[in-house]
């Protein structure tokens, strides 16, 4: 697609959406496994009722206060840029809440754990919907978004089906 005399703008490809879809889908599910096993984790861990029910809300918290914020920085400093961001902060989150330890640590781990991966949602969700937006249009915008919202709603909408 040309914009200018002798410049052209990137087109969206499948090979980008696929990365992106798959993105949202993994924070997805290892944002949404702790309501599943949170009563075993309680237990493994020796962490109260109390504090494992703020881990799982900690994370749509964290998501919450900060996708306005991280939705504007994307809009500045670069969309890709955030988006990756995001995939960094849900790799860091998701290794600390796999490997809390046992223990009063335990909570302090558990919990920036799932707080990272609440800022995680906060980067990669309203930034790779933005790219999805930049790079496809027309008909080829339409199926992207749908894939986008696939990945997103889609796999919490599993995720909250099985919980109960």
């Amino acid at each position: 697609m040309s914009t200018a005399v002798g410049t052209t703008t990137y087109q969206g490809n499948d090979k980008l959406l696929f990365g992106i879809i798959m993105g949202v889908i993994a924070f997805w599910l290892f944002a949404q496994t702790t309501l599943n096993i949170a009563p075993d984790m309680s237990r493994e861990l020796g962490i109260s009722a109390n504090t494992m029910n703020i881990a799982v809300a900690i994370t749509a918290l964290f998501s919450g206060i900060f996708i306005v914020v991280m939705g504007g920085l994307a809009d500045r400093m670069g969309r890709m840029k955030i988006v990756r961001l995001g995939f960094y902060l849900n790799i860091a989150g998701s290794l600390l809440v796999g490997l809390t330890p046992a223990g009063d640590f335990g909570t302090v781990v558990l919990l920036s754990g799932r707080a990272l991966q609440g800022l995680s949602a906060a980067c990669i969700m309203p930034a790779s919907l933005a790219v999805v937006k930049a790079y496809w249009d027309g008909a080829g915008r339409q199926r992207a978004i749908s894939m986008w919202s696939i990945g997103s709603w889609g796999v919490r909408g599993s995720a909250r089906c099985s919980v109960g």
